[in-house]
């Protein structure tokens, strides 16, 4: 944890102590009620006897434990462990990507590219969801997975996200689509998953892997990393263009190329929309100009919902 400073500062985690992340439609639980399973039935496994608690349901008393010992003991369940989150990283190349920034304050932080500031996300929303005591877990993906760490719960995963955190680089190309079927089929149970990623990928593969999860009734919020530049294209004159995924660089006049250039980066923008309406994603745009204790605020204030 000796490089915990460089992704979540005093400041940041102050602003997190007073937030708090909940999954908006019902999901496998927490112990605490935030997210109590609906599930019931002979698939729920008994997990332990705990004390009885003032607020627990009655009925949930073990009273042949009471007759024993006099004390009134709860039935746990699998069921009713905390909220799983799974926090997915794009470590592609073009996450690599920082536009130009006008001069900066003292107040502001160092520029940073797309993929700093998506690991500062990843690692504020893994000590959030720790904090509330909940289990989370991480994949680092470029065309496939290359970590996963499971979720768990516990001050040690905190260390364990960090690390892996510390030691990805951006470079090369990526498959979201991919990585989210693959991660569907290591998840062992219903959760929250947390895509980050800019999403520059065909929209048939993201489709598949969204769909994908939403089959095996994870919740999914798609948290789309974006440079200002990237929305805008501010360049002029003659310029080189260098990609970030394999491709040659090339020098090109920026007038002629801004026009095509926008028009596929809102053709993507509109059709990852379409999908994730239509999937019932929620999709969450970030600019690496907003202040990310602002952008978590807006993700910890989303009304609630229920899944039918």
């Amino acid at each position: 944890m000796a490089h915990v400073g460089r992704f979540l500062e005093p400041a940041l985690v102050e602003r997190l102590n007073q937030l708090q992340l909940t999954a908006r439609s019902v999901v496998q639980g927490n112990t605490a009620g935030l997210h109590r399973s609906q599930l019931k039935g002979a698939s729920v496994e008994f997990r332990q006897h705990r004390s009885y608690v003032p607020g627990d349901d009655p009925r949930r008393l073990d009273w042949r434990v009471l007759g024993r010992t006099d004390r009134p003991y709860v039935r746990e369940y699998d069921e009713e462990t905390n909220l799983r989150g799974l926090i997915m990283l794009d470590r592609s190349g073009s996450m690599a990507f920082q536009g130009a920034r006008g001069p900066s304050t003292s107040s502001e932080r160092t520029r940073e590219n797309k993929f700093e500031y998506a690991s500062r996300l990843a690692a504020a929303l893994s000590y959030l969801m720790l904090a509330q005591t909940e289990s989370v877990g991480l994949a680092i993906f470029g065309e496939k997975i290359d970590t996963f760490l499971p979720p768990h719960s516990g001050s040690g995963q905190l260390s364990r996200v960090i690390d892996l955190l510390e030691r990805a680089v951006p470079r090369g190309r990526s498959d979201p689509g991919r990585a989210m079927q693959d991660s569907a089929d290591r998840l062992e149970r219903r959760g929250l998953v947390i895509v980050i990623s800019d999403f520059f990928a065909p929209i048939e593969s993201l489709k598949r892997g969204f769909a994908r999860l939403m089959h095996d009734r994870h919740e999914v919020i798609a948290a789309r990393v974006i440079d200002r530049a990237e929305i805008d294209f501010p360049f002029k004159g003659w310029a080189r263009f260098r990609g970030l995924e394999g491709e040659r660089s090339q020098i090109c006049e920026a007038a002629l190329v801004k026009r095509t250039y926008l028009a596929n980066f809102r053709k993507n923008e509109a059709e990852l929309r379409a999908v994730c309406g239509a999937l019932r994603i929620e999709l969450i745009t970030l600019r690496t100009d907003r202040a990310l204790d602002d952008a978590i605020a807006s993700l910890a204030r989303r009304p609630r919902k229920h899944r039918t």
